[in-house]
């Protein structure tokens, strides 16, 4: 192989190594919901998430009902906004009926 050649190639390999920790040196994006609060009691389980993205409710409860529905007959995720008290929106999922989504005003 020529030097020439070899320079370029050493030359592209440190300069996507320095791109990448670039990039990892960015700061992370904020979580698209987060959990604020959980109980369970008597195979119920109930999270309550902020989250600007109301529209997301039912994909973030089977994100977070999922990987637990066999420890509970029952799991209620309540949507708040960020900073907000108001509910917003609700999803109950049971064994019996799966997900049910209730929005509210």
């Amino acid at each position: 192989m020529r030097p020439a050649v070899l320079g370029f190639g050493v030359a592209a390999i440190l300069t996507m190594g320095l791109v990448g920790i670039a990039l990892s040196l960015e700061p992370e994006p904020p979580p698209r919901w987060t959990i604020t609060k959980r109980v369970s009691a008597h195979r119920a389980l109930v999270v309550e998430v902020d989250t600007p993205h109301l529209d997301e409710a039912g994909t973030i409860a089977r994100d977070i009902a999922g990987p637990v529905q066999p420890r509970f007959t029952e799991i209620l995720v309540l949507f708040h906004r960020p900073g907000g008290h108001e509910l917003r929106r609700r999803v109950q999922w049971t064994r019996e009926h799966g997900y049910v989504e209730t929005v509210y005003p």
